[in-house]
């Protein structure tokens, strides 16, 4: 289990760190990306790294959706508003409710869980169903969104691997 957690984690923040790697990409649209990667690394950390990397994910999406970035990095927002939420489902439990120690470990189970999950698998079937009617969208557009379809999918992986 800690080898595939491992393994969803990695692939996770290379989906989201990946278009920032890219020349073609400006530096200005770049930092979204490290964000999203850094956020979700810290988030799986646990402890006082998740309402850090909570923070810096809804900092980064409150700056995307200011007027002078919304045209270059507001496609980000909902991600920046879903990853958060995802990374304090999965972190939360009906044993940390019950003032029962979890063991360290960044994921919890039960109800919350459930409901991470299914909001990763949805998130992770909006974003690639974005895709499917528009076959005329610009290569770039459809990048970003199999780049967020993909980062859903690893969170929603790793969830159904905390249950």
């Amino acid at each position: 289990m800690s080898l595939l957690h491992t393994v969803g984690i990695t692939v996770g923040c290379v989906l989201a760190l990946a278009p920032a790697l890219l020349p073609s990409v400006p530096p200005s649209r770049r930092w979204p990306h490290v964000v999203m990667a850094s956020g979700m690394a810290a988030g799986h950390l646990g402890g006082l790294f998740l309402p850090v990397a909570v923070l810096a994910l809804l900092t980064a999406g409150w700056l995307c959706g200011s007027p002078s970035r919304r045209a270059e990095a507001g496609h980000h927002i909902q991600d920046f508003v879903i990853m958060p939420i995802l990374l304090v489902l999965t972190a939360s439990d009906d044993a940390a409710v019950a003032n029962i120690p979890s063991g360290g470990h960044a994921h919890g189970g039960g109800a919350p869980a459930t409901l991470a999950l299914i909001i990763g698998l949805a998130w992770t079937c909006a974003r690639l169903i974005r895709i499917l009617p528009n076959q005329g969208m610009p290569r770039r557009r459809i990048g970003q969104e199999l780049c967020a379809a993909g980062m859903a999918a690893s969170m929603a992986f790793m969830t159904a691997l905390g249950l």
